[in-house]
């Protein structure tokens, strides 16, 4: 069986698309192995002839519903699928569609060949998908695979493929994003494989939460053990919440572009006034999310009330007997008190300074406390509680019996009216939407703007809806903080308290120790490896730029990964004061110091490369760059980026080439085995 750890080249050798975007029939890419220094896997094509839909094959054929984020084929996924299969094939009945792809891997120099078919077979309702993996030829178990996708979370995420693609057009945009430290350090530690100490830590959590081991701590410990278990979890909560938003804010920017491109064309061919048309779609979508909100509310009542409206009866039984308890439970603590030592002692005392006797003037100080401690108990004993049949049911603490009283409370109170209002508030915003919309359609002369409307008004809500969850997200970020920051403050107080305690080493001590020394390794490996990676970096950046030495100093914070950079008049020089080339470059030569120092060799895949540079900048990244950052280097290229000249300087690098037609006579594309400058077959 193969050390997947111990892998740290991946090779694409092919890779086979059937029906599927674009691409009608089986279509094929074989890339071959490295030749020489020859290392650029060049592809060109003009929009729209599928170089978006490769590299989509490439993640879907690796990871499956793990290119969308989701851990399995839900419906989401199943829909992205089928909205992705080829139109043509699915009109002539043909109900397959897929993608192959066929990778090595080098475990310690030796190579093990994997080949993957992800077949989709379309049905009246759904898609099912199909999975084959084999490795040497041999097919994989269901363990097999189950173990081989594990490797592949844990050494080759999405996250990080995504990182090490290369997006000419949105780099500038990724670099200043908020999240790219964030991305930076993600890449960082699973390229160095050094969030395998996070790992070891959260194993080390799960252990002390074992029931057997659990048990055996002090209050203190299980409590500071939870509040461990409870911030891990909450700073992946965090983390997923920061990257939904940013990931939300990135579509609204698309979707206000495309709105504002329809609301030229709009104005261009005339029809109502964009701002009035815009007050009126925003007045839809927000009588839509009350909508909602009502339809929440509804079905909130019905599932938390209803079934108590229905047992009204048992809950006032329950409420009663609860009420009960706790008379009965204060009776008996009040009278084993007074029974024990309270009563007597209090008539001794009292005796000291009054004299009691009896109606014949007798000394009676024992007969009449025990006749006191009678007619008390008595007047005290819970009024319609029978004390021979009563039995004990609940046993609830003060929280639960305060939940099941309001929860009466509210049952009481409940007035069926105001589902009747809801309802009436329903129907009201429905017909008042309809009436906005037709007020709308009626402002259009033809049909062309009618279809114009239709696409601003399907932007425009989903824009709004964007703008809806962002604020939701951050909101649920800004409690999620407050929450963690809550968590540090008991884990410092509890973490206080331990040490004053200055128990006998056991379990616990030992785990947090382990714990603390992992902590300070990784610390110092991530120290060890920065500074390696910052090094790399001064090294590339300075001979990619015309400028010469450009950077002086270049640091990476070791907690935060902020990045500091001084030039050679030891003046800061930030992100944002690059240039949209000058941007391209750094980000070009973080990703292969990274890769340099982690020793991994991952394909690289690099698109609209050249769209910002200049002559000298692009003739750089040809020579000084392209023939060391990866041993497979796959670039999409249109024949306007890499012409002909630049074509001819980056022959020698390049190890095969393609071209794609789009034919739309056959609705095909046609893969050629020779670039626009290049009609010789290879």
């Amino acid at each position: 069986m193969i050390n997947y750890n111990k892998v740290t080249t991946m090779q694409i050798n092919q890779l086979a698309i059937t029906n599927f975007g674009i691409y009608y029939g089986r279509n094929e890419f074989v890339f071959g192995n490295k030749k020489g220094r020859a290392n650029i896997i060049l592809i060109g094509g003009e929009n729209g002839t599928g170089k978006t839909t490769f590299l989509s094959a490439i993640k879907l054929a690796l990871y499956g519903p793990l290119f969308l984020g989701y851990k399995s084929a839900n419906a989401k996924y199943i829909d992205f699928i089928k909205d992705k299969i080829n139109i043509y094939s699915r009109a002539e009945g043909n109900k397959m569609a897929g993608v192959e792809i066929d990778f090595t891997l080098y475990n310690n120099g030796e190579p093990e060949n994997y080949h993957i078919i992800r077949q989709w077979e379309l049905t009246k309702e759904t898609v099912k998908e199909h999975l084959q993996i084999s490795r040497n030829g041999i097919s994989l178990t269901d363990n097999q695979i189950e173990e081989f996708y594990h490797f592949l979370r844990r050494n080759l995420p999405p996250s990080l493929f995504d990182f090490l693609f290369f997006d000419g057009e949105r780099v500038q945009q990724y670099v200043l994003d908020s999240q790219f430290e964030q991305n930076v350090k993600e890449a960082f530690m699973t390229l160095f494989n050094l969030d395998l100490f996070d790992t070891l830590k959260e194993d080390l959590l799960k252990y002390l939460k074992q029931d057997n081991i659990f048990t055996s701590l002090t209050q203190e410990q299980k409590e500071y053990t939870q509040i461990e278990y409870d911030l891990r979890n909450q700073e992946n909560v965090i983390r997923n919440l920061e990257k939904r938003i940013a990931e939300l804010k990135e579509q609204a920017k698309d979707v206000q572009v495309k709105i504002q491109e329809l609301e030229r064309e709009f104005s261009n061919k005339g029809g109502m006034i964009a701002r009035e048309r815009e007050t009126l779609n925003e007045q839809v979508f927000l009588m839509e999310q009350e909508k909602k909100q009502i339809t929440e509310k509804i079905k909130e009542t019905a599932a938390e009330l209803l079934p108590f409206l229905i047992t009204q009866k048992l809950l006032q039984q329950t409420v009663t007997q609860i009420d009960a308890e706790e008379r009965v439970e204060r009776y008996n603590t009040l009278k084993e008190e007074l029974n024990n030592e309270t009563l007597p002692l209090l008539f001794k005392e009292l005796s000291r300074h009054f004299r009691i006797t009896d109606l014949d003037g007798r000394e009676a100080t024992s007969s009449f406390t025990e006749a006191m401690k009678e007619k008390l108990f008595q007047s005290m004993k819970p009024v319609g509680v029978n004390f021979d049949r009563f039995q004990f049911i609940h046993r609830m603490n003060s929280e639960q019996k305060q939940a099941i009283r309001d929860l009466f409370k509210q049952v009481r109170h409940f007035d069926g009216k105001l589902v009747d209002e809801w309802f009436a508030r329903i129907q009201h915003l429905t017909d008042e939407i309809y009436t906005v919309k037709k007020r709308i359609e009626h402002s259009l002369t033809d049909e062309s703007l009618k279809d114009i409307v239709n696409k601003l008004n399907e932007y425009t809500r989903l824009h709004e809806q964007i703008k809806y969850e962002i604020e939701a997200n951050t909101t649920k970020l800004f409690e999620a903080q407050k929450f963690y920051q809550e968590l540090m403050t008991k884990k410092e107080k509890v973490q206080k308290r331990i040490r004053q305690a200055r128990k006998d080493e056991n379990i616990f001590e030992l785990c947090q120790k382990l714990s603390r020394v992992l902590s300070r390794y990784q610390e110092e490996q991530v120290k060890k490896y920065l500074g390696t990676v910052e090094r790399y970096f001064l090294q590339m950046f300075n001979s990619l730029m015309r400028k010469g030495q450009f950077l002086n100093s270049f640091r990476i914070d070791p907690q935060t990964f902020e990045i500091t950079m001084l030039n050679y008049s030891n003046k800061p020089v930030f992100k944002h004061s690059l240039s949209a080339g000058e941007t391209q470059l750094f980000f070009l030569s973080l990703l292969w110091a990274l890769l340099k120092a982690s020793k991994r060799q991952i394909p690289f895949v690099l698109d609209t490369l050249f769209g910002r540079l200049d002559r000298t900048h692009k003739e750089n990244l040809i020579q000084k760059y392209l023939p060391v950052v990866a041993n497979q280097v796959i670039i999409l290229s249109t024949n306007t980026e890499v012409d002909e000249y630049y074509y001819n300087q980056m022959k020698p690098y390049i190890q095969r080439e393609f071209s794609l037609h789009y034919d739309r006579n056959s609705n095909r594309v046609r893969i050629n085995d020779y670039y626009f400058f290049q009609k010789v077959r290879i």
